[in-house]
């Protein structure tokens, strides 16, 4: 059975071992397997190499082949076995470069809670651009982690990174962009054409999306060149858009 045979072939293989040569009754009765089930096994172990068929006295009846064949079979597994390896081997640094192809692909993550959203925006300051565009409408985090997003905020501007964003003009926006008024560039848009209920955070290649969900925080990053570039300009051209249908522009210096 270890070699691959099924419990009843297993059954049928020993008695057959066991009568020498015999009729499929013989067989079936010395291996405790209903008849119609044994011609079935019996087939099956023919075409396996383990049973043949001989005729003696015009009754059809069974032989097992020796117990060799077990041994035999190994040894060609184990020749396949060793040329698998081989190919695989040889294949390594092939299947290497895939895998460092892979890398470049874009990489998603999902967090759940304060602790993951902290991952979100501490990945934030690792922006060679020095610009971070946050598209909100300030309810999300000044409803839930004002203290948070301010320590992050104040932490920013010590690093000469810029804001550039998006806001729905409520008051929770204005109190948002008023907690540390500098470095920033906004253009506020009208709560009547937009809701936002996902905040937005873009930081070269890496996009942060957080919601809150009946109190739950869920924080999910999708990191890639091109899905950075793309998202980058959409803001970019997002931004430049509102301007132009009348949202109010607010800039302060670092």
């Amino acid at each position: 059975m270890e070699f691959g045979l099924s419990e009843k072939e297993a059954k049928v293989y020993l008695a057959l071992l066991e009568l020498g040569m015999a009729p499929a009754a013989a067989i079936a009765q010395t291996a405790g397997v209903k008849r119609p089930s044994t011609y079935v096994i019996l087939d099956n172990l023919m075409k396996q190499g383990f049973v043949s068929l001989a005729q003696d006295d015009n009754i059809q009846q069974y032989l097992a082949t020796s117990p060799d064949i077990f041994l035999r079979l190994a040894e060609k597994r184990a020749d396949r076995e060793t040329g698998l390896h081989n190919r695989i081997k040889n294949l390594i640094p092939e299947l290497k470069g895939l895998y460092k192809e892979t890398k470049k692909k874009p990489k998603v993550r999902v967090f759940e809670g304060v602790e993951g959203l902290g991952v979100a925006l501490t990945e934030a300051f690792e922006t060679k651009e020095k610009i971070n565009r946050v598209l909100t409408s300030g309810d999300n985090v000044m409803k839930f982690i004002p203290d948070y997003i301010r320590d992050w905020t104040v932490k920013r501007i010590e690093m000469g990174i810029q804001l550039k964003g998006i806001y729905v003009d409520t008051p929770l926006a204005r109190k948002l962009i008023n907690l540390v008024p500098k470095n920033y560039n906004v253009v506020f848009v009208s709560p009547k054409n937009y809701s936002w209920p996902v905040d937005m955070l873009i930081a070269d290649d890496k996009v942060g999306y957080f919601t809150i969900e009946k109190g739950k925080i869920n924080t999910v990053i999708v990191e890639g060149k091109e899905i950075g570039s793309m998202m980058r300009n959409m803001f970019d051209m997002a931004f430049e858009e509102a301007r132009r249908r009348g949202g109010k522009v607010e800039t302060k210096p670092k």
